[in-house]
C-alpha cells in the first residue's frame, strides 16, 4: 500500500470514527422525548454542531432539563435539571405540609361539631347561656 493510500485510509477511518461518535450523540438526544425532530442536520463525518444546538432554544431547554451530561458536552447550563429536582422536592414538602394542616383542621372541626352535638343534647338548664 502506498503512502497516498495510507493517508486516504486514515482520513476515512477518522471520518468514520467521528460519524460513529456523532450517531451516539444523536441517539442520546433522541432518548429525550420531543427532541428527535429538533436535531440539527449535519454531513457525514461531521460532529453534531454545539452552536446549532445552543441556537435552538427548544432543543437546548429539553437537553438542559433531561440530560445534564449532554448539557455539559454542548456547553449548556447543567444545573437546570438539579434545580428542577429541588423545586419538585420543595413542592412535595409543601404538599405534605398542607395535607397535615388540612388533617389538623379537619380533626379540630370534627371535635367542635361533636362538642356542639353534646351541648345540644343537654337539657336547656344545663347548657347555660350558650344555647346553640
Amino acid at each position: 500500500m502506498s503512502d497516498f493510500d495510507a493517508v486516504l485510509e486514515s482520513g476515512f477511518q477518522e471520518a468514520t470514527n467521528r460519524e460513529n461518535f456523532a450517531r451516539q450523540i444523536e441517539a442520546k438526544i433522541k432518548e429525550i422525548d420531543g427532541a428527535s425532530a429538533l436535531i440539527p442536520a449535519r454531513r457525514y463525518g461531521e460532529p453534531v454542531s454545539a452552536e446549532k444546538v445552543r441556537a435552538n432554544l427548544t432543543l437546548r431547554s429539553l437537553i438542559e432539563q433531561k440530560s445534564p451530561q449532554l448539557a455539559v458536552y454542548f456547553g449548556l447550563d447543567a444545573g437546570v435539571a438539579h434545580r428542577r429536582l429541588e423545586e419538585k422536592e420543595a413542592r412535595e414538602l409543601l404538599k405534605q405540609r398542607m395535607q397535615m394542616l388540612t388533617d389538623k383542621s379537619r380533626a379540630s372541626n370534627e371535635q367542635a361539631r361533636q362538642d356542639r352535638e353534646v351541648r345540644q343534647n343537654l337539657a336547656p338548664w344545663q347548657r347555660g347561656y350558650r344555647s346553640f
